[in-house]
């Protein structure tokens, strides 16, 4: 397995009058054989970044590089494979899943070999090995999705890229999906970039986290410390979305009266981010509250705390329980 790097990339749709910045000087790594959670709301950035990495969407600016070389540059295999959001689109449904595995292995190997292998692959995603005659249309969205995994897989990446694999399935089945991811990663050592909105599912299988919003990194460190020190507002917004934390309880709770003010307030728009930190305008301990803090409109605030997180008054840790 691999390193993969994202180096001040940025990422732009549509013209300069009238485009939107989707991801904007983004710093970030993968190391070799680890998986890191990119976590943020729909529109921050998460998605663009993985289909620029697999060369679905060009750069603006900056490197991705694989251990130290430009994707680019690299030949052969594909070294990046992405397994996408919605199992039912992502196989083509003329074939069988069979042959969608098989098209995925590298060229070269005879015919008996490639069959071989999607009998292994299918029993490394626990998939009956039977099944490979069967069509996309005869699984289900779980099954499905273990064969996207499988597909991935074969291409032997160097990094497997998952990008909000388990928000299109039922609860009852994101589990099972998650702790197949967790098990190939420890048997396998793969480095993945696994993407969502999501908390509680990336806390399941990430090791280091980092925090997105409107197209910049805004909180990056080690799992443990993120999830139980949550230095950025942002990032204790999300942990408020996940049932039985400390954030979610004070959330219920009612909280700060001035919170009101927070709650109601307007969404920055992405084609039009508000200057200084960005999450200003929704921020519980920014200017909305505190109007002398004035620095948040107008200065950028750099990752400067215990682990990365970029806010001006990111507050001393405070020890929460998940």
């Amino acid at each position: 397995m691999s390193e993969l790097r994202f180096e001040d990339v940025t990422i732009r749709y549509g013209s300069r009058r009238r485009g939107m910045t989707a991801a904007d000087g983004v710093n970030l790594t993968v190391p070799d054989g680890s998986v890191v959670g990119l976590v943020g709301e729909s529109g921050s950035g998460k998605s663009t970044l993985a289909r620029a990495a697999v060369g679905l969407t060009p750069l603006h600016s900056g490197r991705i590089l694989l251990d130290g070389e430009p994707l680019r540059q690299r030949t052969g295999h594909r070294p990046l494979q992405m397994v996408f959001q919605d199992p039912y689109s992502s196989l083509d449904p003329r074939m069988t899943i069979g042959d969608s595995i098989a098209e995925a292995i590298p060229r070269g190997s005879p015919s008996t070999a490639r069959r071989r292998e999607v009998t292994r692959l299918l029993e490394m995603v626990e998939l009956d090995p039977g099944r490979a005659g069967s069509y996309p249309m005869h699984l289900s969205g779980g099954q499905r999705q273990r064969v996207a995994l499988a597909r991935a897989l074969a291409g032997r990446p160097d990094v497997v890229i998952a990008d909000e694999i388990t928000s299109a399935l039922d609860v009852s089945i994101q589990g099972t999906v998650l702790n197949l991811v967790r098990t190939l990663q420890r048997e396998l050592g793969m480095s993945m970039l696994f993407i969502s909105h999501n908390l509680a599912v990336v806390r399941y299988v990430a090791s280091t986290i980092a925090v997105m919003y409107l197209g910049r990194i805004v909180e990056h460190g080690p799992a443990a410390q993120v999830l139980t020190d949550p230095q950025h507002p942002y990032t204790r917004d999300l942990l408020a979305a996940i049932p039985g934390t400390d954030e979610a309880r004070f959330s219920a709770a009612g909280g700060n009266p001035a919170l009101a003010v927070v709650a109601a307030a307007e969404p920055a728009d992405p084609h039009a981010p508000p200057p200084g930190c960005r999450y200003h305008p929704r921020c519980p301990i920014g200017p909305l509250v505190h109007p002398e803090r004035d620095i948040c409109r107008t200065t950028e605030p750099s990752a400067d705390h215990r682990h990365a997180a970029a806010c001006h008054f990111a507050p001393e840790g405070r020890g929460l329980k998940l």
